[in-house]
């Protein structure tokens, strides 16, 4: 028991950094690609990457290439998740 709320709360603390928040928000709302979340986000590419991955390792992302863009999305089985989370912290 102790060892899976160890593992909760890091993944808890990944979570609850501002830029992956708004990243997720934004891919709640639907897919993009990160030139796009460049703009609407105003951070710079290589952050946006980095926290990308980030949400990729822990399953909450997905992408797909469309043309010369990579499209990313919010993963169905950790949406739930999601919108308890955005609950909670009352978007």
């Amino acid at each position: 028991m102790q060892e899976k709320i160890k593992q909760k709360t890091i993944e808890l603390k990944k979570l609850l950094q501002i830029n992956r928040m708004e990243i997720l928000l934004l891919l709640y709302e639907k897919d993009a690609c990160v030139c796009q979340m460049v703009t609407k986000l105003s951070i710079k590419h290589n952050l946006v990457s980095h926290h990308l991955k980030t949400l990729q390792d822990m399953e909450y992302i997905s992408s797909k290439r469309n043309g010369t863009h990579i499209m990313y999305n919010l993963n169905t089985n950790r949406k739930k998740t999601v919108e308890m989370l955005f609950k909670l912290l009352e978007f």
